[in-house]
């Protein structure tokens, strides 16, 4: 397949997240194998190695930067060449830095250098479909001279109904079963799903099936951003500490009121393994595989507070947004 328009994949890895992030760069190369012209494709990858709320476990620490290094090796063995393969890492020296400061910069960085920007994920799988998709989608777009959408794949079934727009029809009449095993069913979000089983769902489209919505429900995961949206000065809000998915869908309303649109595309399914059992690993005196949030440390729920305060601060316009140093001086 050749791509017409050009793309940028960034992710944000912390330390903890280097075992499912193996499994992100195999669903990077499962895509990136059906892609003739991979010039039009940049990889972004930032590797966090920062101990601001979570320590490294002893001794794991030239382990990380090694599976790092690994997957680095593999996008350039398939034909990622190092013009378009940006790697780096952060660590104490960079001061405080996370994944909402990784994405507001990749916002800005690559939207005078691309056509989409995408938010990788590493609990998650691009579809092998993907690429090929938004370029389907924006030959209807450029048509009608519609450049500022956000858009995004299939999900399985989400945890309430207002999610039903993005649920791939595969899943829609399943009911979400949030319950100490919900993690663990196939048919909802959150578990984990194969390359191998992705693919199989997928190859039985003929046609990729879009559907347009003039709201934002925005994951995170595989998030297809249109250059020009960023360029018109949406983005994810300085005041953002945490909930950069949030943040960019309240830029876009507050600046395109009544003119948001995302495009779905309804019968492409990604994975999005919010519970996957490799997720949170090496991180010191902590067992938390699945990365439940309340099995997570008091200086990460002081960080989601501070966030979601700030939240509420931008929604009513009262207050004062509170910053990193909040944070510190609380922990």
């Amino acid at each position: 397949m050749k791509l017409n328009k050009k793309y940028v994949i960034g992710t944000h890895i912390m330390f903890y997240e280097i075992e499912i992030y193996k499994e992100f760069i195999e669903g990077i190369c499962n895509m990136l194998k059906t892609i003739d012209n991979k010039e039009k494709v940049y990889i972004d990858l930032c590797l966090n190695m920062q101990e601001n709320l979570e320590q490294i476990e002893d001794g794991k620490y030239d382990y990380i930067i090694n599976c790092f290094e690994g997957g680095l090796k593999k996008l350039r063995e398939l034909g990622i060449n190092d013009a378009n393969l940006k790697s780096y890492t952060k660590t104490m020296e960079n001061g405080i830095y996370f994944h909402t400061d990784y994405r507001r910069n990749l916002n800005y960085d690559y939207c005078k250098k691309v056509d989409y920007i995408i938010w990788g994920e590493t609990d998650s799988l691009i579809p092998r479909e993907g690429l090929g998709a938004i370029d389907v989608l924006s030959q209807y777009t450029d048509s009608i001279e519609d450049y500022k959408y956000i858009m995004s794949f299939a999900d399985r079934k989400m945890w309430d109904e207002s999610w039903n727009p993005t649920v791939h029809p595969k899943y829609l009449d399943h009911v979400f079963v949030d319950d100490e095993n919900g993690h663990l069913n196939p048919n909802q979000a959150k578990s984990k799903m194969s390359i191998g089983e992705m693919n199989k769902i997928n190859d039985e489209i003929e046609d990729f099936d879009f559907i347009q919505i003039p709201y934002t429900k925005i994951d995170g995961s595989f998030l297809v951003i249109s250059s020009d949206l960023i360029k018109s000065g949406v983005n994810i809000p300085l005041a953002m500490l945490y909930n950069d998915d949030e943040g960019l869908g309240i830029s876009y309303n507050q600046l395109h009121k009544g003119n948001v649109k995302q495009y779905i595309c309804k019968n492409l399914l990604k994975v999005h393994a919010r519970r996957h059992p490799k997720k949170r690993m090496y991180v010191k005196n902590e067992d938390n595989v699945f990365s439940f949030n309340d099995s997570k440390g008091s200086a990460f729920q002081t960080f989601k507070e501070l966030s979601q305060a700030n939240i509420q601060i931008l929604h009513s316009g009262k207050g004062k947004f509170y910053e990193y140093k909040d944070l510190i001086e609380r922990i």
